[in-house]
């Protein structure tokens, strides 16, 4: 009797241990973006596809420190031809639920900033051409009497505050590298509006897929 409980405790020693071993250090994640931003008044709701990554640092079991950072483009938003990329940077905590060896979902929430830059065209009419002050031939900056309409695209660039809440599911597929079917966040933006120039929040749809990698064992 007391060999089969020196026994099971020495299993159950081990199947923790094994278990601790099995709560990696770090995890990088890349993968595919997609992003549904449903943006403010007058300007239309668009999809912007692209990529990003994740390092996240674990401090235990069930609590981890993650660094995202993502970028997604849509070169004709609403057919007016706004070529727009959105750079997100945000950080945050993630909570693990590693109750399978197999199957790791998690919840994460996530603070930080937005780079958002959209370039559409302006058509400036014959007869008037802003040119640069360095190459202009004549003391006024603009040269007058162009024979044909000139074409350029005019920037808007601004960075500005934006957070995530959310989760998703990492499967394993080796011991060091898992493939995350989904990743699905709550994505919230403040940026400009570029009608009116105010700022709006726009209330966005993120979902990820990718591979997840992991280092070193706690």
């Amino acid at each position: 009797m007391k060999r089969s409980i020196a026994c099971l405790g020495a299993v159950s020693l081990f199947a923790a241990v094994a278990a601790a071993q099995d709560v990696p250090k770090a995890e990088v994640f890349t993968g595919f973006t997609y992003t549904r931003v449903n943006s403010a008044s007058n300007v239309p709701a668009f999809s912007a596809n692209g990529g990003g990554g994740q390092l996240v640092v674990n401090f235990g079991k069930w609590f981890g420190a993650v660094a995202d950072v993502g970028s997604v483009h849509n070169g004709n938003i609403g057919g007016y031809h706004l070529d727009t990329t959105l750079t997100n940077f945000m950080f945050g905590p993630r909570i693990p639920i590693r109750i399978s060896n197999r199957i790791t979902p998690y919840f994460q929430a996530l603070w930080g900033g937005v780079y958002g830059s959209t370039s559409y065209p302006v058509t400036l009419p014959a007869g008037t051409v802003i040119l640069p002050p360095q190459v202009t031939p004549v003391s006024s900056t603009t040269a007058t009497n162009v024979g044909n309409a000139v074409s350029v695209r005019a920037v808007s660039a601004e960075t500005a505050f934006a957070q995530a809440y959310g989760g998703g599911l990492d499967i394993k597929v080796s011991k060091a590298v898992s493939f995350r079917p989904i990743g699905l966040d709550y994505y919230m933006m403040r940026l400009q509006n570029l009608r009116t120039a105010n700022d709006n929040n726009q209330h966005c749809l993120r979902y990820t897929t990718g591979f997840n990698f992991t280092f070193g064992a706690r």
